[in-house]
């Protein structure tokens, strides 16, 4: 006959393997990047469209940066560490001429760290609308584009004017 474990020590295994999943998954998130709960300390700063469906960001984007970048943002960058970009990606939807947002896409992350040399000092991730990550390799699938920015530490949004209307982001 097999013994039968005490109560408290197969607590004690259940509570430990809980512990180490959730850490698990914990570093798992904060490799890829966990999608804000709110973009409430965000700001608007630019949208684009990339109207190529041949193109893996095909679709409209609308981003923002937290309050830690948004100086930054105004001066063109460097950008201090805990610098955070949204992008909002959704669908492109077609009636005749006019292009509109469809059905949210994906969430694109890119957020200044410290020791991301491969990568310029960010970290980037692609999320599902649900949260779940999207497998990219950070380096060929983001940052070789945003190698085009170098100078503007790798950012490709700027502010931007429009006569007397100029439109700087508070």
């Amino acid at each position: 006959m097999l013994p039968v474990p005490r109560l408290p020590s197969l607590i004690a295994w259940t509570t430990l393997l809980l512990a180490a999943s959730t850490a698990a998954a914990e570093a798992e998130r904060d490799q890829v990047g966990a999608m804000p709960q709110n973009l409430d300390d965000h700001e608007f700063i630019n949208a684009v469209a990339i109207d190529d469906p041949e193109n893996p960001l095909h679709g409209f984007h609308h981003f923002y940066v937290n309050d830690a970048g948004m100086e930054a943002f105004r001066q063109g960058g460097p950008y201090p560490v805990g610098t955070e970009f949204v992008g909002l990606i959704y669908e492109i939807t077609r009636d005749g001429p006019i292009r509109n947002e469809g059905e949210g896409k994906a969430i694109a992350l890119m957020e200044k760290v410290e020791g991301a040399e491969e990568t310029g000092g960010w970290r980037f991730a692609l999320l599902a609308p649900d949260g779940s990550a999207h497998e990219i390799d950070p380096v060929k699938d983001c940052f070789e584009c945003h190698t085009e920015v170098r100078e503007r530490d790798f950012v490709f949004s700027q502010p931007h004017h429009v006569g007397e209307l100029g439109w700087t982001p508070k």
